[in-house]
Parts: C-alpha cells; sequence; structure tokens
C-alpha cells in the first residue's frame, strides 16, 4: 500500500499549496465610480443645422441700452420705414405705448417680449397685419438693446 500513501500524501500537499496561495492573497483596490455630470447641449441653428456659438453674456454697460443711440439705429436698420413712433400704422403696427402692451401680450417681460419680435419676426404677430417683417436673429446684442432702451421710451 504505499503507492497510496504516496499518492494520498501528493493530494494533500497539492491542496496545502493551493490553501497556502489562497490566503496570501491580496486585496486588489477597486476604483470608485466617477460622478457624472452632464452639460447642457448647444443650441442648434434651425436654418443650418449646426450648433450656434454660445450667446455672450451682456455687461451692465449693455444691459441697459442707449435711447438715444436706439432712436438712430431705429432708422438706420429701416425699423422706421414699417413702424410709426407713435399710434399710426403704416406697414406695420404704431409703436407708441410698446412696453404697457408688451406685457399684456404674453408672459413674457417687455424686455423680453420686444426681443423675440425683432430676433423672431413671426413669434408674435398683431392681428391685422401681414406676418412680412423681416428678422433681426443675428443684430448685435448692443444694438439690440439699444433699439428696445428706445422703443420703450415711446408712448
Amino acid at each position: 500500500m504505499p503507492g497510496k500513501r504516496v499518492c494520498l500524501l501528493t493530494v494533500l500537499s497539492v491542496l496545502a499549496v493551493f490553501a497556502i496561495a489562497a490566503c496570501g492573497e491580496e486585496a486588489v483596490p477597486t476604483q470608485e465610480p466617477i460622478e457624472f455630470h452632464p452639460t447642457a447641449a448647444a443650441p442648434i441653428d434651425r436654418t443650418s443645422g449646426s450648433p450656434r456659438p454660445p450667446t455672450p453674456t451682456p455687461d451692465a454697460s449693455v444691459s441697459a441700452g442707449n435711447p438715444a443711440v436706439g432712436e438712430t439705429l431705429f432708422v438706420s436698420e429701416t425699423c422706421s420705414g414699417c413702424h410709426s413712433t407713435g399710434a399710426d400704422s403704416l406697414v406695420g403696427p404704431g409703436l407708441a405705448g410698446l412696453e404697457s402692451r408688451a406685457g399684456t401680450r404674453t408672459s413674457l417681460d417687455a424686455d423680453a417680449y420686444i426681443e423675440q419680435s425683432i430676433r423672431e419676426s413671426n413669434a408674435f404677430v398683431v392681428e391685422g397685419f401681414p406676418p412680412i417683417m423681416p428678422s433681426f436673429a443675428s443684430m448685435d446684442e448692443a444694438k439690440l438693446k439699444d433699439i428696445i432702451a428706445y422703443l420703450k421710451t415711446l408712448n
């Protein structure tokens, strides 16, 4: 029976080696999950399908606008060709009292309503007038603020 003893000793030796190897195993640290904070998608220009550059944040000097400059721009940007500064209608409605009327047409405040009306001319079409005003979507922010400041002075 010496063959059985050798075989049994061999099996026990192999098991001992595996047991010793298993006890000496080091724990491998796992990576902590990374927090994911998605950013907002870039706005898409609907006419070209390409991303629009981010809108610059206006500084305090631009945010108020200059009504005197706005009056000059009102003429040079051809607004006066279709809109009177009084109550008279031309091709488009007269703009006297625009600030007070603007707040009653939508939930937007007057500045936001006027800006959207200029940038997206068909967003708010006054009843009785055709939707023919051109869009001024690419108008410089400072010019837009100046025109809005001027329009708000019309009573």
